[in-house]
């Protein structure tokens, strides 16, 4: 099944697959990375320029904008693009929080991307494949939320992605945060996916983020699944000084 039928059918009410919808997750996860940063130093402002790759329509993005952050996501499934822009339209933060009656621009591109900009000027959404670059995007981010992004790619895709989210990251202060699933060592599912087991040592393989960053720190199991057998794991990288 490809993506766009795997979105169709999430949306529509099927399997969920590793989708987690709980706010306090996303909370985990913006505070990790608040924290993460102030200790790189790039927290001088309150906000903070964020990256959510192959995001679907994962609330984060939403949160994010609430608490003030800027925030860029791209995904290639427009179902998956549509279904985040209603997260805008409706107070679904548990504050209050909405679009202020803002609308989206929408821009097309030749080769099919197509951009969402919100009218707060604080958050854009990219229908686009995420292996091509965005060149205004270079060097432009303090940080990356990658929720089983990296864990959901098949090996041979794995460097591409990590070269596009390096050249996105400001050097020598942008960090990661990544979020991946650790399974079983003897469990059935250990060795097959999507979404992959995926430790430190898969995350700084050379051809991986190895590359262009370093390991700051784990943060061991972030909040309970309920796949048997599977845990969500964090981890913290900073990008190098180097290109």
């Amino acid at each position: 099944m490809g993506w766009s039928a795997t979105w169709k059918d999430i949306l529509n009410g099927g399997n969920p697959r590793w989708k987690v919808t709980d706010l306090s997750s996303k909370k985990i996860a913006l505070g990790h990375i608040m924290h993460a940063s102030k200790e790189d130093g790039v927290a001088s402002s309150p906000s903070l320029n964020i990256l959510c790759p192959l995001a679907g329509d994962d609330e984060f993005v939403h949160h994010a904008w609430t608490k003030g952050h800027r925030v860029v996501a791209i995904d290639l499934v427009p179902a998956a693009v549509e279904a985040m822009r209603n997260q805008f339209s409706v107070a679904n933060d548990g504050d209050g929080s909405d679009d202020g009656g803002n609308c989206w621009l929408k821009e097309e591109r030749s080769g099919g991307t197509v951009v969402w900009r919100h009218g707060s000027g604080t958050v854009t959404l990219y229908e686009s494949d995420m292996l091509a670059p965005l060149p205004e995007l270079e060097g432009t981010f303090d940080a990356v939320y990658d929720k089983d992004s990296f864990g959901a790619l098949d090996l041979h895709m794995r460097p591409k992605y990590c070269e596009r989210i390096a050249a996105y990251v400001k050097p020598g202060a942008g960090i990661l945060y990544a979020e991946v699933k650790y399974k079983d060592v003897d469990g059935p599912g250990r060795k097959s996916g999507p979404p992959y087991h995926v430790e430190k040592e898969d995350l700084m393989e050379q051809g991986n983020f190895g590359a262009a960053f370093e390991y700051v720190a784990g943060l061991g199991e972030l909040y309970k699944l309920t796949i048997p057998g599977v845990r969500q794991t964090g981890h913290i990288l900073r990008r190098c000084a180097r290109k």
